[in-house]
């Protein structure tokens, strides 16, 4: 008898698997209208059951591959979507760029607005001050001097060095480093004020600060590179007058091997130097703490432990609060809590009308395409699902916002037919109040860079259409691009005024550069890919909208990305109302803790009575993010052990038992060093006032030194900051720290090999050997005849001999083309060189212009005419050109007459 294969389902833990079962076997009757309402869907298990039965998991492949094209580590890059789903996204665009077109032909959208359109708002209240903050919270404070102690114990030599610097090394993200540069220029002002000389040396005053050298993005380009060997020479060169205080913010951030920050941080050189101090920063340092990490675990410091109490609003209390209130009516958008839109989930799910419309495009849109989708496809028509559902939910609260009614501006969308939820219309109705200018932000976390600026173009499109131009603003954040603060110059240059207004009273110079400076601006802000982690938002933040994050499965999302996302959210408590977080039903499920009763097992065992089955029971402690991996498994992995998960937030202990991943710099590791330190806090927390006061601190134990080093050091000038941020380009073949040291490396000069040199428009290419025989076998000293159709040397023959040369070359000798060339300079023609000049002519001066503007003095080559108004900064006699020794820049010495015959260089 032939051996029957099986497919393994998920046990079913409930009456509730069971009635899921029986909805997704059994048909729905359309007909009488109305949702269908699912049971509580309890872990991942119960998602997997719902998606086997209505075809989202390929059931002829027990290995189907599962990814979910949204979940993106912080170093990798976003999946592609599949030219399928690329054909079906296209369409779904095409159709809503007409529907948008359909709504602008419309009599009546046009009528209703005329009526019912307030005008803009054209006074705002001037602030000078914006809503910065100045000084140090008690918090802060001692958490600095805690770190401070540890500096002592473990390195107590820093008293005995003069100077003292510091550095801060931040992800490759434009917006983080504009930030932090922003931040320690204010901070060192601030300190400034008490302690003239506290790093004066970089910051003198605020129009020569040269924070931006101090400040390193870990992008590989050719400033942050001068920038990382400038400072690598200086901790050598310097190891006994110097202390260098480093601070690497964001550290779990691609932690990967042979990139920027481990040739720096983990070169023998830099960990063995006595006068550097490197202090780790991490909201989710989880990948730091393994057992490779080289930072000792007495030098590590976790802001709060279970049994602190704060004010700070974070992560679990939005758990917490959303608890407390069993009875959230989510539309009513209570602040501090997490939401689920369960109409938008509705409006999506399988055997929705939408879902059965987007299936038959996809069938249309790829007539000739096998019909055998994977997992990984039908994560992305879910992907593309959500984005539309949404980008249909915004359309529609926008129109409900404009008073326009449902009647009228339904016909124009088709055979879309989703209802808008009541999330979407009270959020849109509440976030920009027309009087006033003022609002509130929304946050939309959209994964693609298409995908944002395709959503960006959409409300821009319908504000312009329900003529909101100068309601609500849309920003779009690129991520690697654009910070989304250029559009204030562009797009969205109406809000410009109000937040010159608002943050510097009115100056009409004043740009922002810095979210926190949209501080009550009615606003749209789309965050792409990755997003900005470290970044502040404004505590006008109202909603954070992640309905387009964490649909189809958790498998492959870690702890430390949920915490990051949701970190964006967290703060402490003011004046404004804490975020509300829109999410999928899936993460909504895992962020909850929670016990329930797993199905019974039967045992078969060996008693001494004989054989024996046993039915036991096992409670599985589900326990929110904490039971998620806690970051990705090529930076850390639990080994042959079994993993090992806290029981709270702020346990780090059992992470200390994971082995580091191949590809982090940790890997294989098995030495620690005492100078190095790591500050874990939450997102939002204060982290970085706190190490801005820890080197305040180091600073006064230093006796306050007034220079940062025993030399000046030179400005590292910053031509332009890379746009294009990728840390993970060429890694591997990033070259190793040793070889930028004094002197070369031999080893590494042998591996070396050459290149071949790249052709001259002028003198030919020496890959060719005809050329190479030209120059030397024929010994030839000019140009290939080749070079000469295309050279601007032939511009200088006479016109007559230059054709010839060209059409003719075997009227004159080989040896004589080169002659011509070289000997017929008789004219220059063009209208912007110096004329011929003959022995016979001379100078002659306008003496009136001269005596009024030029101290004219005779030589023996002629006359050097000086300007008066520059005269005394440049000169010290008027008898003789005598420079003045204390210039720092010479005058330019301009001939009124060329060299030789034709004032060009004689070349």
């Amino acid at each position: 008898m032939d051996s029957i294969q099986t497919r393994d389902l998920p046990t079913f833990d409930s009456d509730d698997d069971e009635e899921i079962l029986k909805i997704c076997n059994s048909s729905i009757n359309e007909d009488k209208g109305g949702a269908v309402k699912l049971p509580t869907l309890d872990s991942d298990e119960d998602v997997e059951i719902l998606q086997i039965c209505n075809g989202f998991v390929d059931e002829n492949n027990d290995n189907a591959e599962d990814i979910d094209p949204h979940d993106i580590d912080d170093g990798d890059e976003e999946v592609e979507t599949s030219a399928a789903c690329q054909n079906l996204d296209q369409y779904m665009r095409t159709l809503i760029e007409q529907t948008i077109a359909s709504l602008s032909r419309d009599e009546m959208v046009h009528k209703l607005l005329d009526e019912k359109s307030p005008g803009p708002p054209t006074e705002f209240e001037k602030n000078g001050a914006g809503i910065k903050k100045k000084g140090v919270f008690d918090k802060q404070s001692e958490i600095a001097t805690q770190l401070l102690q540890k500096i002592h114990t473990s390195s107590p030599q820093i008293k005995d060095f003069k100077f003292f610097d510091f550095y801060i090394f931040v992800p490759r993200f434009i917006g983080l480093g504009r930030q932090t540069i922003d931040r320690l220029k204010e901070f060192i002002e601030e300190k400034q004020e008490q302690c003239p000389s506290f790093l004066q040396g970089i910051q003198q005053d605020i129009s020569e600060s040269r924070v931006e050298d101090h400040v390193i993005r870990t992008i590989k380009c050719k400033n942050e590179n001068s920038k990382v060997e400038n400072l690598k020479q200086r901790v050598l060169n310097e190891k006994s007058e110097t202390l260098f205080f480093i601070v690497h913010d964001e550290a779990h951030f691609a932690p990967k091997k042979h990139n920027m920050v481990d040739m720096f941080i983990n070169d023998p050189a830099i960990l063995q130097s006595p006068n550097v101090v490197l202090l780790q920063v991490s909201a989710t340092p989880y990948c730091l703490v393994t057992k490779n990490s080289r930072i000792p675990e007495e030098n590590c410091i976790n802001w709060f432990t279970k049994e602190d109490s704060s004010n700070y609003f974070g992560i679990q209390d939005f758990v917490d609060n959303t608890l407390k209130l069993k009875e959230v009516i989510a539309d009513q958008l209570q602040e501090g809590t997490i939401v689920v839109d369960e109409a938008f989930e509705v409006n999506i799910q399988v055997g929705s009308n939408f879902e059965k419309f987007l299936k038959l495009q996809y069938k249309n849109c790829n007539k000739n395409k096998t019909e055998n989708k994977g997992r990984s496809e039908k994560n992305q028509l879910l992907r593309v699902a959500r984005l539309h559902g949404l980008i249909m939910q915004y359309m529609k609260g926008l129109l409900k916002k404009a008073n326009i009614p449902s009647h009228i501006y339904d016909k124009h969308f088709q055979s879309r037919t989703e209802e808008l939820t009541g999330i979407t219309e009270r959020m849109i109705q509440d976030f920009a109040e027309p009087k006033n200018g003022e609002g509130k932000m929304i946050l939309l976390r959209v994964m693609g860079k298409k995908e944002g600026q395709f959503f960006a173009k959409v409300l821009r499109k319908m504000r312009k259409l329900l003529k909101m131009d100068n309601m609500f603003s849309v920003v779009l954040d690129l991520d690697d691009e654009k910070t989304g603060m250029e559009d204030f110059l562009n797009e969205e240059i109406n809000f410009l005024k109000r937040l010159q207004s608002w943050n510097d009273g009115g100056n009409p110079r004043f740009r922002p550069s810095t979210y926190k400076e949209l501080h009550k601006l009615p606003l749209i802000l789309i965050v792409c890919e990755k997003g900005k982690m470290g970044i502040t938002y404004p505590p006008s933040l109202r909603w954070y909208d992640l309905r387009l994050r964490y649909y189809s499965s958790l498998s492959g999302v870690t702890r430390g990305a949920i915490e990051q996302d949701f970190g964006r959210a967290c703060r402490y408590p003011s004046t404004e109302m804490l975020p509300t977080i829109f999410v999928s039903r899936l993460v909504n499920k895992r962020l909850f803790p929670r016990k329930r009763m797993k199905a019974k097992k039967t045992k078969f065992s060996y008693a001494a009575a004989g054989q024996r089955y046993d039915e036991t029971s096992e409670v599985d402690d589900s326990n929110g993010v904490c039971k998620l991996d806690p970051d990705y498994s090529h930076h850390m992995h639990r080994g042959k052990t079994k993993k090992e998960f806290p029981s709270n937030n702020s346990d780090l202990n059992p992470y200390r038992s994971w082995t580091s991943g191949k590809e982090h710099w940790d890997y294989a590791n098995n030495e620690i060093h005492a100078n190095r330190y790591l500050l874990v806090g939450r997102p939002q927390i204060g982290k970085t006032g706190a190490f801005l006061h820890l080197a305040f601190l180091l600073w006064k134990e230093l006796q306050r030194p007034k220079n940062t080093g025993p030399r000046s050091t030179e400005p590292i000038e910053i031509i332009e900051w890379d746009e294009v941020e990728n840390d993970d380009m060429d890694e591997r073949k990033s070259p190793n720290i040793e070889q930028l040291l004094k002197y070369p490396q031999v080893q590494h000069l042998k591996s070396l090999t050459l290149t071949k040199p790249k052709a001259s428009p002028r003198y030919g290419d020496p890959n060719d050997k005809n050329v190479q025989k030209w120059y030397l076998e024929d010994g030839r000293t000019y140009p290939f005849p080749d070079c000469l159709k295309t050279s601007s040397l032939l511009k200088r023959i006479e016109p007559g001999a230059r054709l010839n040369a060209i059409k003719n070359p075997e009227i004159c000798p080989k040896d004589d083309i080169g002659a011509r060339v070289s000997t017929r300079f008789e004219n220059v023609y063009s209208d912007f060189c110096a004329k011929k000049l003959t022995h016979n002519q001379s100078l002659i001066l306008d003496m009136n212009m001269c005596q009024a503007n030029y101290t004219g003095t005779k030589m023996n080559w002629g006359y050097l005419l000086r300007n008066r108004k520059s005269f005394q900064g440049k000169w010290q006699m008027t008898q003789t050109p005598t420079l003045d020794p204390k210039i720092k820049l010479p005058p330019i010495i301009i001939p009124t007459s060329g060299r030789a015959s034709s004032a060009l260089l004689d070349l």
